[in-house]
């Protein structure tokens, strides 16, 4: 038997090229591992590095946005303290509306306004040297006035009254009655001065002492719509019932009006009678036909000049402008007008009537037919006269309407 001593004396040893190459192979291991860890150790690096130049952008942007507010906060600031410095004034700030409510009226600076120019037209009219003080409490420049009172100023009122909203002044011209001081029996005389006052936040002044005006104009040529007269017809029966009712007491004012319609009577009741003396209509009617049928719903106009008696002695003129319309047959009262009917309008609806009234002179006798709600049109209309139609008595001579019941 042959034994192999060799083999036996290398038993459990590695061969020595099988050895290298394992340490080898432990050793690329190794370098790999340690080229993975600096990898990590440069990615977090790199990481850390982003944040920090972030972080620090960040804080440039904002250090940036805090000093430009810093610098136009006091560069506000300085703006306004030279506006306080060049540009301020002794006199308050007018009150200035805007654009909405420059078309309404200030009803409490309009009223300061006339309060400050009534009082001073009465107390420069009549004031005295030594008195002075008295006027400059509503103006500013120095009166020269006489040794003595030339005038005695009483019944101050407001003539007109307008805005200047580019000086943002009220230009008040008030009227006042006057007579000389020392002829108690001297005409008085009604005069007008013109004030422009500047009311402010703090108040009211007057910017000049008063400056004397003319009267204003009342040569206005007022035609009214009204074209045809009336007498004997039920419609002006139930006005002047409606008018004593309301005027003297005598009757129920809601008796003689359209249903839903409020007016109360005068209380005490200022006049012992009254008798109507003229009666103008919008629409041609008829008194012989006088019982034709209405149909509910017309409506007409009416101008009335009434007698009213205050004593047994003494009476006065008075006119009222009424809506009138048909209900069940009969004519009442829909409305006491706040302003009469003018030539430059018509009613719209027609009432329905065949009959004709003689119209007043100057108005053509073919005339279109007015209507008969109490809304108008505007539309051109002959400008009516005053002068009765021949067939009936002249204004004011009798009354027209007797007051009898319906």
């Amino acid at each position: 038997m042959n034994i192999d001593w060799k083999k036996i004396n290398n038993f459990g040893r590695t061969p020595k090229g099988k050895q290298d190459g394992s340490v080898a192979a432990d050793s690329a291991d190794s370098a790999d591992s340690a080229d993975s860890a600096e990898t990590i150790v440069d990615e977090v690096e790199e990481r850390v590095r982003a944040e920090r130049v972030q972080w620090g952008l960040r804080q440039q942007w904002t250090t940036r946005a805090i000093r430009g507010a810093i610098i136009a906060a006091l560069v506000a600031g300085i703006v306004s303290l030279l506006l306080v410095v060049f540009g301020s004034s002794s006199t308050p700030a007018v009150v200035k509306a805007t654009d909405n409510e420059a078309q309404s009226i200030d009803t409490a600076a309009q009223a300061q306004a006339e309060d400050v120019a009534r009082q001073l037209v009465v107390t420069w009219l009549q004031g005295s040297r030594g008195n002075e003080r008295e006027i400059e409490r509503f103006v500013a420049t120095p009166p020269n006035l006489p040794a003595s009172a030339l005038y005695v100023a009483t019944d101050p009122a407001i003539a007109s009254i307008a805005f200047d909203r580019d000086a943002r002044t009220y230009a008040v011209t008030v009227s006042v009655s006057v007579r000389p001081a020392n002829d108690a029996s001297a005409t008085i005389v009604r005069r007008y001065f013109q004030i422009p006052v500047v009311v402010t936040e703090s108040g009211a002044r007057a910017a000049t002492l008063p400056s004397e005006v003319a009267q204003p104009s009342t040569a206005v040529d007022v035609q009214l719509g009204y074209k045809f007269r009336v007498a004997n017809h039920p419609i002006g029966t139930s006005a002047n019932q409606f008018l004593a009712a309301l005027l003297t007491g005598n009757g129920e004012v809601a008796r003689y009006l359209t249903p839903g319609v409020s007016i109360a009577p005068i209380v005490p009741a200022p006049y012992r009678s009254i008798a109507l003396t003229d009666v103008l209509s919008t629409v041609d009617l008829s008194a012989s036909n006088s019982a034709a049928p209405r149909s509910d719903g017309d409506v007409v106009r009416l101008l009335i000049t009434a007698s009213l008696k205050i004593t047994d002695a003494e009476s006065v003129n008075g006119q009222y402008a009424l809506t009138m319309t048909s209900r069940g047959g009969r004519w009442e009262v829909s409305a006491i007008d706040s302003t009469p009917l003018f030539a430059t309008t018509v009613p719209r609806r027609d009432v329905h009537s065949s009959t004709t009234s003689a119209p007043i002179p100057s108005t053509p006798k073919n005339a279109p037919s007015t209507s008969a709600s109490t809304s108008v049109a505007p539309t051109q209309a002959p400008a009516p006269s005053q002068t009765p139609g021949s067939s009936l008595p002249a204004v004011g001579e009798v009354p027209l309407f007797s007051p009898s019941e319906n």
